[in-house]
């Protein structure tokens, strides 16, 4: 025997028919994530491969200028590449249309009108129809026909050019006619099939809009004429009410269509913001709601609106949906009689800047959103006066606050106030900042002790010399004592590090109270700075914008102001303090000759002056560069 199997019979399924072009491609997704030598890596894309050659010659055999509608472009001129559903991915020819639906056993409509939209995909020739929704039709609305292949009557499926504007379509028995198609649909029939489709047809009246015009159910807006549809009807519904009323119609009866007020009203909201003052009482606030009228059904509710950090329980709702009464309700009764309409609020008596009764609680309404005042306009005709908004907000009163009791000296003011701050003191915060910015800047004067009027001391107390140390990270003093041989006093530390505060204040001794000729009081001893070591001086100068002092510039402002007028006696001033005649002046001699001259001026801006003038580092000044720093050389 042959090692060939046997052939498979010639039925239907057991047999594959395929193109003597295609017959030998794969058509495999081709694989991209691969690993070459232990690395990942990703192929590109596989190429669209040309044509086969049966197609090519199919499609070169077109004559110019027509379309063939099966070819995969579908389009003139040249065959595109790309297939079918690669070169019309996306593009869908949409069509505006309806269809007639008989309607049986009703003495309003005999046949109905439903609008319909039918999409036509391009990439794969499938069709599907959808039905727009409209809100309290009754009609189960959506998808009319799902997406696939339509078929026509006389076989085949359905191609673009089965349809056309005022065409009609017959879809599984049933007729659809097109009035309209979307701007791309138009360009593409007027590029791809040379076709300019109609311009856009009506939609016929259906009978039951008519219908509801004749009989009155229509609604009327504000200010319509009395020839308006439904104007005669009204007054017609009126009297029959009234007729009815004499025959003993029940009075719940005679209140209306209210279904066709909720068809008509539905998802119709008034919504204004209100505020409720009930300070009068004890415990009474001030406080926002929202207040929603439901023009469905005639119905108000009030809700609270929840502040941050209001400490209010989030109560939702204030009042629960319902009829509002304008009258008083007598409350704690178990039997509660029916209002009348004519006894709760309507849409009329809402007005912007009026008090409203709810429940005997008086709500302020102050404004509105935009729907209701666009409402009010178009039914009730107000202007744009009574729809201004009202200023409800007040000025907001500072809280006083409370005193604080003196110092009572023991341990740091922070520490005490924090007494009087909380029941359970907590450490005062520190300025984070300056201890991460300016630590280890501590600013160093040699002082001395001086005397007062109500303080005296010795001449030994007067000749002692002492270190300030300033920190500039949490604003704390420490002064120190150097020792000294032999002179009967014990040196080391004198002040502990703290905060140092000015007498009879409550407010401590800062950078800007520190330069060199400034007195200080701590524990009732003054002390004086008399100098700065050089890294004070440099850091004080390198930030004059805070240490006003060690700026030579304003200095020199200063004295030009005052020395305009007296040009000559400064002059003589400074001369005659050079009394060896070299032309220079040390920092000594040059306080001593701005002093003589009657200018007022500091030790700490003086000895900044003399240290930016001394450029050669040599201890002294020239007479006549400072003159000519101050305009007057000559």
């Amino acid at each position: 025997m042959s090692g060939t199997p046997p052939p498979l019979p010639k039925l239907p399924g057991f047999t594959v028919s395929l193109p003597q072009s295609l017959g030998d491609k794969p058509f495999k997704k081709a694989q991209t994530l691969t690993y070459l030598n232990g690395y990942q890596r990703e192929a590109p894309n596989p190429i669209v491969h040309e044509l086969p050659e049966t197609i090519k010659q199919a499609t070169a055999a077109i004559p110019a200028g027509t379309t063939s509608l099966d070819s995969p472009a579908r389009g003139t001129g040249s065959p595109s590449k790309l297939p079918q559903w690669v070169e019309n991915d996306r593009k869908v020819l949409r069509f505006y249309g309806y269809f007639k639906e008989s309607v049986v056993e009703s003495n309003i409509e005999n046949y109905r009108i439903r609008k319909v939209i039918l999409y036509y995909y391009l990439e794969d020739d499938s069709m599907h129809i959808a039905e727009p929704r409209q809100d309290n039709s009754g009609i189960p609305q959506g998808v009319f026909v799902k997406r696939h292949k339509l078929t026509k009557d006389s076989g085949g499926f359905y191609s673009p050019s089965d349809f056309a504007v005022g065409d009609q379509v017959t879809i599984y028995g049933r007729t659809f006619f097109l009035v309209d198609a979307d701007s791309f649909t138009r360009e593409f029939y007027n590029v791809n099939l040379g076709v300019d489709l109609s311009s856009p047809l009506p939609y016929p009246d259906d009978p039951v809009d008519a219908y509801r015009t004749n009989f009155g159910l229509t609604k009327g807006k504000a200010g319509a004429t009395a020839s308006a549809a439904g104007t005669l009807t009204q007054r017609m519904d009126d009297f029959k009410s009234y007729m009815e009323a004499r025959l003993g119609k029940p009075s719940h009866l005679l209140e209306g269509d209210r279904l066709r007020k909720f068809l008509e009203n539905n998802r119709k909201v008034l919504r204004f913001w209100c505020v409720w003052d009930d300070r009068q009482s004890m415990y009474g606030d001030r406080r926002p709601y929202v207040l929603h009228y439901f023009l469905e059904d005639d119905t108000v509710e009030i809700l609270e609106v929840h502040d941050n950090n209001s400490g209010r329980d989030p109560f939702p709702v204030f009042l629960k949906r319902g009829a509002l009464p304008k009258v008083s309700v007598r409350t704690g009764t178990t039997i509660t009689g029916k209002l009348r309409k004519d006894q709760c609020y309507a849409p009329e008596d809402f007005r912007l800047g009026m008090y409203i009764s709810v429940l005997n609680r008086d709500f302020l309404l102050h404004d509105c959103d935009r729907f209701t005042k666009q409402w009010y306009v178009d039914n009730l005709g107000y202007g744009e006066d009574e729809l201004r908004q009202v200023e409800v907000k007040e000025a907001m009163t500072s809280l006083p606050k409370p005193a604080l009791p003196p110092y009572n000296g023991y341990g740091t003011l922070e520490d005490s106030l924090q007494n009087c701050m909380s029941l359970v003191p907590k450490p005062p915060k520190r300025d984070m900042h300056k201890l991460m910015n300016k630590d280890k800047i501590i600013l160093r004067f040699t002082v001395r002790m001086v005397e007062t009027d109500t303080h005296k001391h010795s001449p030994i107390d007067l000749a002692r010399r002492f270190v300030m140390s300033y920190f500039m990270m949490d604003d704390t003093v420490q002064i120190f004592e150097p020792p000294i041989r032999n002179s009967g006093i014990a040196g080391g530390k004198f002040l502990e590090r703290q905060k140092v505060y000015k007498p009879q204040s409550e407010d401590i001794y800062t950078y800007m109270d520190l330069y060199v000729g400034s007195q200080i009081e701590v524990h009732n001893r003054s002390f004086e700075l008399m100098e700065a070591d050089e890294y004070t001086y440099t850091y004080m100068e390198n930030n004059k914008h805070i240490f006003i002092m060690a700026d030579h510039e304003i200095l020199l402002k200063s004295l030009r102001a005052q020395v305009a007028g007296r040009e000559d006696a400064v002059r003589t001033a400074f001369i005659e303090m050079d009394k060896n005649g070299s032309g220079v002046l040390s920092g000594e001699e040059l306080e001593a000759a701005l002093g003589s001259a009657g200018l007022k001026f500091t030790r700490h801006q003086a000895i900044s002056l003399k240290r930016r003038m001394d450029k050669d580092k040599s201890g002294t000044v020239s007479i006549e560069e400072f003159l000519g720093a101050l305009g007057i050389a000559k």
